[in-house]
């Protein structure tokens, strides 16, 4: 009986053994499990952080590339990331991360644009003025955050060049309708029978003559023009002194300036030099002289003069003329821009956009101080040789 009951426990010592083993075993390839299971947990959410932060450093580099203002709104319109240039475009001396979008940008339309977009869930475009500028702005909702992408350009610019155009296109065919009428005029009158007086005929071929030279000027000075603007005209800057080339220009104009009793004197130091073009830089000494004796009254006085300031020589050409309103002095440097159509007959109104471009090349600048009645002084500066 005793025999039994010792086989009886050891059998059932063996089964508990058998079980417990198999507990522990159960229990070690649980934990083994849930390690592993944390360990790729880990290492996905570690992957996903530099995913993360790959794709937050690829937007950063192309918000970084861009040159319109590139930010990001939640859903309360709080500001959650923004690139340089927006930034930039309102003013803000650092990252306005965090705050509303409207103490950023100032302004109503811009604010109800994100607002509408948000609360719309579509992509909208618009166009605001803001201080002065021409902003449109685009922006599209972000359904995963509620919030919106937005990107806004400064098109000032841009609507600047395109109405730039429009009057290229206006002025050029009032350029051309002219001279154009005239030739058509001297041609009828012949045609009419003008050829049977002599002096008339050859007064008609005289204005043919001239309205197709004056064709042939404006031709050649939008080729000129056309050339200078793509870059294709080069100069030479070599170190050159400025009163010999002044007097030499002077020297073609003095018989316009005279005949209108007009004086012209020159203040220019005889040492002062420029790094110049010298054929291009009387291009526009000529173009700056020959309007100041268009402008000018009988009896007025012109004058050239010249200085160094800085790291440049300033040249200035004055006249006595009407002057130039303020509010017309930036886009007189356009093609065709005549701001008094009626006194400016008989110029092509290329020849202050030609030298802008001339001395731009030369890495000058060109302006006008004037007012109304009180004459005009055309400045330019050229690198001080």
């Amino acid at each position: 009986m005793r025999e039994y009951f010792l086989v009886a426990l050891l059998v059932v010592g063996g089964a508990l053994v058998v079980w417990l083993w198999r507990r522990a075993e159960a229990a070690w390839r649980e934990a083994r499990a849930a390690a592993l299971a944390r360990a790729e947990a880990v290492a996905g959410r570690t992957a996903a952080e530099q995913a993360n932060q790959q794709n937050i450093s690829r937007l950063a580099g192309l918000g970084e590339a861009s040159l319109d203002a590139l930010l990001v709104v939640d859903a309360g319109r709080q500001i959650v990331w923004g690139n340089s240039a927006t930034w930039e475009m309102f003013g803000a001396t650092s990252a306005a991360i965090g705050q509303p979008f409207i103490g950023l940008a100032h302004d109503y339309e811009l604010n109800q644009a994100v607002l509408d977009v948000i609360s719309g869930g579509r992509a909208i475009m618009r166009q605001a003025v803001v201080n002065g500028r021409l902003l449109r702005i685009r922006a599209a909702p972000i359904p995963e955050t509620g919030g919106a992408a937005v990107a806004i350009g400064d098109v000032t610019e841009l609507q600047r060049l395109g109405r730039a155009r429009r009057d290229f296109v206006a002025n050029l065919s009032h350029e051309l309708r002219t001279p154009l009428a005239n030739i058509d005029l001297a041609a009828q009158t012949l045609q009419d029978g003008g050829t049977r007086d002599p002096a008339l005929t050859e007064r008609m071929l005289k204005q043919i003559q001239t309205q197709v030279q004056a064709l042939s000027q404006m031709s050649q000075e939008m080729m000129d023009l056309a050339q200078i603007e793509s870059g294709q005209a080069l100069l030479k800057l070599l170190p050159a002194p400025l009163a010999p080339l002044v007097q030499k220009v002077l020297a073609t104009m003095l018989p316009q300036a005279q005949h209108k009793s007009q004086h012209i004197s020159l203040l220019l130091p005889a040492d002062l030099a420029a790094l110049m073009d010298e054929q291009q830089i009387a291009r526009v000494i000529g173009n700056l002289l020959h309007n100041a004796i268009k402008f000018t009254p009988e009896g007025g006085i012109i004058s050239v003069s010249a200085e160094a300031v800085a790291d440049d020589t300033r040249i200035c050409v004055s006249d006595t003329g009407p002057g130039v309103p303020r509010d017309e002095q930036a886009r007189i440097f356009e093609r065709f821009y005549k701001h008094d159509r009626a006194r400016s007959k008989g110029g092509t109104g290329l020849g202050l956009a030609i030298a802008r471009h001339i001395v731009e090349g030369h890495g000058g600048r060109i302006w006008v101080e004037s007012a109304p009645g009180e004459g005009a002084r055309f400045y330019f500066t050229l690198p001080k040789a």
